[in-house]
């Protein structure tokens, strides 16, 4: 589990992420575990995490459990929680090799991505994007993986494909307030793929 403060208990209107998501999600799983929810209102209260935009509509589903309340009593630095996000690179490469940026990294409005008989993963589930982003990729022989949350839109523009897969699975909506990135570039015997991030056990 992560060590990082319990980040759904930040300000009511602020946009949760789905980091914010999962860590409420555990929240209830261990307390269906321990015996305080049942399977039902288990059920109920993580298809309305999962359905949550903002922290105001997340603090209600743990409000009544005791490791929500301990998590609240405890001091917290106000930088620790919104810790910044380090640059991100503008260019990543992958010849014959894997790269791959995750964590909490700062993504410029300009990022090339280039997969040549390798694979690169741009994680972006606790990215911060504060302008529209344009990804400029070329893919050969190799493959590109896009991990985006459900409140970050993707939209693919056109491009040369040829022998080659792209697929957007992402679920954002592109809409005032929502960070978009623009993906366009060049796919050949390839695969360029946009995705929501992998949830375990009962994660929707």
């Amino acid at each position: 589990m992560s060590n990082t403060p319990w980040a759904a208990g930040g300000s009511g209107e602020l946009r949760a992420s789905d980091a914010d998501r999962e860590q409420t999600a555990e929240v209830l799983r261990r307390a269906a575990g321990a015996g305080r929810l049942d399977f039902d209102e288990l059920e109920t209260r993580l298809e309305r995490t999962y359905a949550a935009k903002t922290y105001a509509e997340l603090m209600p589903l743990t409000a009544d459990l005791p490791e929500a309340a301990e998590r609240e009593s405890r001091p917290q630095s106000r930088a620790a929680a919104n810790a910044p996000a380090r640059p991100g690179p503008a260019e990543v490469n992958a010849l014959l090799s894997s790269q791959k940026v995750n964590g909490r990294w700062l993504v410029p409005p300009r990022l090339s991505a280039r997969a040549y008989l390798g694979d690169v993963t741009l994680d972006f589930t606790d990215a911060a994007i504060p302008h529209e982003v344009v990804l400029d990729v070329q893919v050969g022989l190799g493959q590109l993986t896009l991990i985006v949350p459900d409140d970050i839109a993707v939209e693919f523009e056109r491009g040369t494909t040829v022998l080659a897969e792209r697929k957007n699975k992402t679920r954002g909506v592109h809409g005032p307030g929502t960070p978009v990135i623009r993906v366009r570039g060049t796919v050949v015997l390839g695969e360029l793929t946009a995705k929501p991030p992998r949830r375990g056990w009962f994660r929707r």
